[in-house]
């Protein structure tokens, strides 16, 4: 478990129990947790005495190093991204076997992450966000020395409602972990056990060493003293995010040398099996009739608003609310509430003039735009959603996406830039992704789908060609954009039915009347502003 943790009393059945709480000194009482019975908890099956001899350490420690050292150069060459999580209780030996693994790897092919307390921009944002710019590209080893759950139970065990927090952390986490083995990645999770015991008995020999009496803190001791209530949570939480993509493997780490003999020959199965199926054309692929896609509801398209309004009636309608919104800009940023505000709509329906508008009278500091373009090479090495989702909002401030990660579902679905299957489970990787953002950051999300007739995209293509001024704005790519109206309908009509959701539904903007679109747009962020506050 993570260091620097103190204890919240709880109630457990007749009498109190002290479960691990981070970076928390004050006492309250958390009644009605429902406990993992003894016969069901993972850790507690283990044979906890198992060793391993000298001469079998030193001769299988060797054969499995030179294979795991061969397989990394294999996977890179298959492109296939690797995590490593190795986890455990103090003193169970985490940086003991992560100092092994590393011996049998070039340097150049993995990243070690060792997981401590976030940064303040790392607070800011949302739980996962850290952990999703730490994924690795493909081809790669991402290790981390602890990981998304020592910080889950750390950072969701400092709230009032800790037990149903940690229930909904371990379903993101799940989430989080599906998305990038269906993207191909391979997890492998470690959790070093020991009793407590052999625990003690390793926190004394730390203290005896004036190099390492350091490490050893009164927080340490006071998670030792409770350590039958840790382990109840700890198993509880293992046993949650058990999944069959991406499995624990318990570690019997008394004998530190049958510990990383066990840690060493699990990798070196797991990734053999892993890349012989590459090679045989049958790696973990998801079908197209294998994905469940989200049930669609009614999202109706229109491109003409159903009221005429003059031009002027609209310009001083807008000139208001973009007043009524800089007060309101302010207010989310005092509160620390994100916003995320996402643009899609057909070529030349007014996506940038929509957001220069909305954004007349915002302070620029509190706000920023993110133009999304194809992606680059290096992009294309990591989830389709990491490049988003490093661009997310910290509290307080506005994230206004010119395009987003709806491309998928539209142009490289059209395009053929993704298979079938990607696109489709894309529907759902999105919709989870919004949610854990609204309900981890407490923000919220606009989705704007700017709609206009095919008739006045012409017009504005031939004025944006015949214009010295806006020439720039209309490329080859956007007459074959054009071409495809029929395919791309399609396409749009079901990412609407099946994203828009009660946490971020779409709203569509009448687009063909620029001022209407304008006034709308700006309307609605004005009332999503004032329900956030």
């Amino acid at each position: 478990m993570p260091t620097g943790v103190f204890f919240r009393r709880v109630t457990r059945s007749r009498f109190t129990a002290s479960i691990i709480i981070p970076y928390v000194q004050d006492t309250i009482e958390c009644p009605g947790i429902v406990w993992p019975g003894a016969d069901e908890r993972m850790l507690d099956k283990l044979d906890l005495s198992k060793t391993t001899d000298e001469a079998k350490y030193e001769a299988t420690l060797e054969s499995l190093k030179e294979r795991l050292g061969v397989l990394q150069r294999t996977l890179r060459d298959q492109k296939i991204p690797t995590v490593i999580v190795i986890e455990g209780w103090n003193a169970a030996g985490i940086t003991m076997v992560v100092h092994e693994i590393v011996h049998a790897l070039d340097p150049r092919g993995y990243t070690l992450h060792a997981i401590e307390k976030p940064t303040g921009e790392e607070k800011s944002h949302t739980f996962l966000w850290r952990f999703w710019l730490r994924t690795p590209p493909r081809g790669r080893i991402a290790l981390f020395a602890r990981s998304w759950y020592s910080r889950a139970i750390s950072e969701e065990m400092q709230k009032h409602t800790w037990e149903k927090s940690l229930k909904s952390r371990a379903v993101q986490i799940n989430n989080f972990e599906k998305k990038l083995t269906d993207d191909g990645t391979i997890i492998l999770k470690f959790f070093l056990h020991i009793s407590k015991e052999e625990q003690k008995q390793r926190l004394e020999e730390r203290e005896r060493n004036p190099l390492t009496a350091w490490l050893v803190t009164p927080s340490i001791w006071n998670i030792h003293r409770h350590y039958e209530d840790s382990l109840v949570l700890i198993d509880d939480f293992i046993q949650k995010t058990d999944t069959e993509i991406a499995p624990w493997i318990p570690i019997e780490a008394t004998d530190r040398k049958y510990a990383i003999l066990k840690v060493y020959s699990s990798i070196v199965k797991a990734l053999e099996k892993k890349s012989e199926a590459a090679k045989e054309n049958k790696a973990r692929k998801v079908k197209a009739k294998e994905v469940v896609k989200p049930k669609k509801v009614t999202v109706k398209r229109h491109s003409h608003p159903e009221k005429v309004f003059t031009k002027d009636e609209l310009q001083e309608t807008l000139a208001n609310l973009q007043i009524e919104m800089l007060e309101l800009h302010y207010l989310l940023f005092k509160r620390k509430i994100p916003l995320m505000i996402v643009y899609e709509g057909w070529d030349a329906a007014g996506k940038g003039g929509n957001i220069t508008r909305v954004t007349r009278f915002m302070n620029p500091l509190g706000y920023y735009v993110v133009p999304i373009a194809a992606p680059t090479p290096h992009e294309k090495e990591y989830h389709y959603l990491r490049r988003f989702i490093k661009h997310f909002p910290t509290g307080g401030d506005i994230a206004i996406f010119d395009r987003s990660w709806y491309g998928r579902v539209l142009v490289e679905r059209v395009e053929k830039f993704c298979t079938e299957p990607e696109w489709q489970r894309a529907y759902g990787e999105i919709n989870e992704m919004e949610e854990d953002f609204v309900y981890s950051s407490g923000g919220g999300i606009i989705k704007f789908w700017l709609e206009i007739s095919k008739e006045e995209q012409l017009k504005r293509f031939q004025q944006r060609a015949s214009d010295p001024m806006k020439i720039y704005k209309i490329t080859e790519e956007d007459w074959r954009n054009r071409e495809k109206w029929d395919t791309y309908d399609e396409a749009i009509d079901e990412m609407l039915a099946r994203t828009s959701t009660d946490v971020a539904p779409w709203t569509v903007v009448e687009s063909d009347d620029k001022w209407f679109a304008r006034v709308k747009a700006l309307r609605t962020v004005i009332a999503t502003a004032q329900k956030l506050l």
